[in-house]
């Protein structure tokens, strides 16, 4: 079973993703910040994260920015946000996707089933 890491600090859309997820037979950790997030990569091997950019403690760039340097994770990160982020920051994070909130659940199971194949 494929695992997704979602990192969103708003939990009832944190919820609402692992609720449709799990119906696509995928395991979801939810993460409220980007600092959680980073504790549970210490023990958790996603196949795939969706990290928020607006967050408190640890933003969703910040977030992504730790994870790359580690260097040790190499899994797709597809970023959600409300406001369209620089395309030079996507290329510079290298990430596998967008989605804008609020996006509709067919392009996020599209999405994510795309960015999980194997």
């Amino acid at each position: 079973m494929k695992t997704v890491l979602v990192v969103d600090d708003e939990q009832d859309i944190a919820e609402a993703i692992q609720a449709i997820l799990e119906e696509e037979a995928l395991r979801v950790v939810i993460c409220g910040n980007g600092r959680e997030a980073l504790a549970r990569l210490k023990e958790e091997k996603p196949d795939l994260a969706i990290i928020d950019v607006m967050m408190p403690v640890m933003n969703g760039y910040e977030t992504i920015d730790a994870i790359r340097k580690d260097g040790t994770h190499h899994f797709p990160i597809l970023v959600m946000s409300a406001i369209q982020p620089p395309r030079a920051k996507a290329e510079e994070q290298k990430w596998a996707g967008f989605l804008k909130k609020p996006f509709s659940l067919r392009d996020l199971v599209d999405t994510v089933a795309r960015l999980t194949a194997s």
